[in-house]
């Protein structure tokens, strides 16, 4: 029996490597993180299912792009067998450690964030397959549930993390084409001024995957201070990471939230943000599936290695979770 060993790192990287006739090793990769952390079990529980295979979870404590890197070349020296990578910087990555790989025959496939489309058209056969959500479509829903909580239009501030990372914007462009109603060529579209009664009062804050910076970005909306806003979507789950953090800074906002002054819609349906929502500390939670990225993913390098069939782009689910649904809206994806 082929024994297969799958690491998931947690800047997202999943690896594959051939370590001896009767081993396979599968490695996947971003930093580590609570949304990473429950692709790292998926990958682990479908590792489970196939025989001889072992997923390796593996990442940096924080997200930087040069810290991926160095994991994914060490990956490669230990002769992994495959890699699913979450994209930080698609540039810097296809140029080096991602170059490596090919170099060396180690099958790569995205999960999370794929690589930006300049990338792909330069290393077309650089990955083999993309697992995870429809970043343009989860953007559009961001954006029609806030047209549903404030139809008659409104002043808007978008939070993302990096502002060259490529699902981010993607989210950023369909959350503007929900409210604008109109079509981009190019990812992140362009800022709302007075479209479809939408404007964006200024560029989306860049919090680098820095929480504290998040829950500070996010307070000054809610203070209307230097800026004021009525509505805030982040397009990833930043601010509700450090739940103490979130709740100390919002509960004194509770008035402005019960009387939708400021409408907040944030990414992400961990368990700790669904308690946030059932507290009525934002009005909807958009949630994507971890879980089920880290599980494809190992279905999807164990079946490229096997030379059998497999599909080169695999969506996962997304949920719609309000302070209404919150028991239920997670269930489906979480079983």
């Amino acid at each position: 029996m082929t024994r297969l060993l799958i690491a998931f790192i947690s800047l997202t990287l999943l690896v594959i490597s051939p370590v001896s006739a009767k081993d396979l090793k599968f490695a996947v990769a971003k930093f580590y993180g609570a949304f990473f952390d429950q692709s790292g079990l998926g990958c682990q529980d479908a590792a489970s299912q196939l025989t001889g295979v072992e997923c390796i979870y593996l990442g940096p404590e924080i997200s930087s792009v040069r810290l991926q890197d160095k994991v994914i070349e060490d990956l490669i020296e230990q002769g992994i067998d495959g890699i699913a990578v979450a994209i930080t910087q698609s540039k810097f990555l296809a140029e080096n450690s991602l170059r490596k790989a090919k170099a060396a025959g180690i099958p790569v496939i995205t999960y999370d964030s794929d690589f930006d489309g300049p990338t792909l058209a330069e290393h077309q056969d650089l990955r083999r397959a993309y697992i995870g959500t429809d970043n343009f479509a989860f953007g559009v829903a961001l954006g029609e549930q806030l047209k549903k909580l404030r139809p008659n239009g409104g002043s808007l501030i978008i939070q993302t993390g990096r502002p060259d990372s490529p699902n981010l914007n993607l989210r950023i462009m369909g959350v503007r084409s929900a409210l604008s109603g109109k079509t981009y060529l190019n990812p992140p579209g362009e800022r709302l001024h007075n479209d479809n009664g939408w404007t964006e009062i200024r560029e989306p804050f860049s919090n680098f995957d820095q929480l504290n910076q998040a829950v500070k970005q996010m307070e000054s909306v809610m203070k209307g201070k230097p800026i004021k806003a009525d509505s805030f979507i982040a397009v990833g789950g930043w601010p509700q990471n450090d739940e103490a953090l979130y709740r100390k800074m919002i509960t004194p906002y509770k008035e402005k939230l019960d009387s939708k002054e400021v409408v907040v819609i944030i990414s992400d349906a961990a368990p700790p943000q669904i308690s946030m929502l059932q507290d009525h500390l934002a009005h909807t939670n958009i949630g994507q599936s971890p879980y089920e990225m880290g599980r494809q993913a190992i279905f999807t390098l164990h079946k490229i290695v096997s030379d059998q069939a497999f599909e080169q782009v695999v969506y996962t689910p997304i949920k719609l979770c309000t302070p209404q649904n919150a028991d239920t809206c997670t269930k489906a994806s979480s079983e």
